[in-house]
């Protein structure tokens, strides 16, 4: 904001900390046009998006706990190729992190991509651009509120946007808000045996 926009130091701490704050807790709140302030700012605000809050947290999206984990557990596996004899065991709040917590983050991170790229991919196919179906994919997943670019950004809205669209971002943001792992049980045959 200061080197793109010639903004003043305290207005740009305050909006920049009030806009990474909304879209961290999925409040969605805008008061200007963040796509307006540079290619920087967007980019980051895209990343942040998939970020959400802490575990416990009302928010959707990963949740840092699960990035800690995945930090420490990529830490982890980093110092077993530099020393292939030595013992690394993942560590959180000096607490050895175990493999089922492993697995189950590593699980829901890559289920999470996953329904990302399916759900951006078929928002591509029904004719959206580049910007509006990955960040309408991104923000329905991680349930933030608006999306970037002229269309779903902070000045847009979604009513444009064609009728199975809509479905679609309604699905992802189910699908966001249960956390993924939830609604995809109920698609097993073992959900519905026991």
């Amino acid at each position: 904001l200061i080197v793109e926009n010639g903004m003043p130091l305290d207005s740009a701490l305050r909006y920049s900390v009030f806009y990474v704050s909304s879209i961290l807790t999925g409040t969605g709140y805008t008061t200007d046009d963040y796509v307006q302030w540079g290619g920087f700012a967007v980019v980051i605000f895209f990343f942040i998006m998939f970020v959400g809050g802490c575990a416990g947290s009302t928010s959707c999206g990963i949740k840092v706990f699960r990035l800690q984990v995945l930090f420490a557990a990529a830490r982890s596996q980093m110092n077993r190729l530099l020393q292939p004899h030595g013992v690394f065991v993942a560590n959180f709040n000096r607490r050895t992190i175990p493999e089922s917590v492993m697995d189950s983050v590593m699980s829901f991170i890559f289920l999470f991509i996953l329904s990302f790229i399916v759900l951006a991919v078929s928002l591509s196919f029904l004719g959206l651009d580049f910007i509006t179906a990955i960040s309408g994919a991104g923000t329905a997943i991680a349930n933030v509120g608006p999306g970037l670019g002229s269309v779903i950004g902070p000045s847009g809205t979604f009513g444009p946007l064609p009728d199975m669209a809509k479905w679609l971002l309604a699905a992802g943001m189910l699908l966001g808000r249960l956390e993924v792992l939830t609604v995809l049980v109920l698609f097993t045959r073992a959900f519905w045996r026991s």
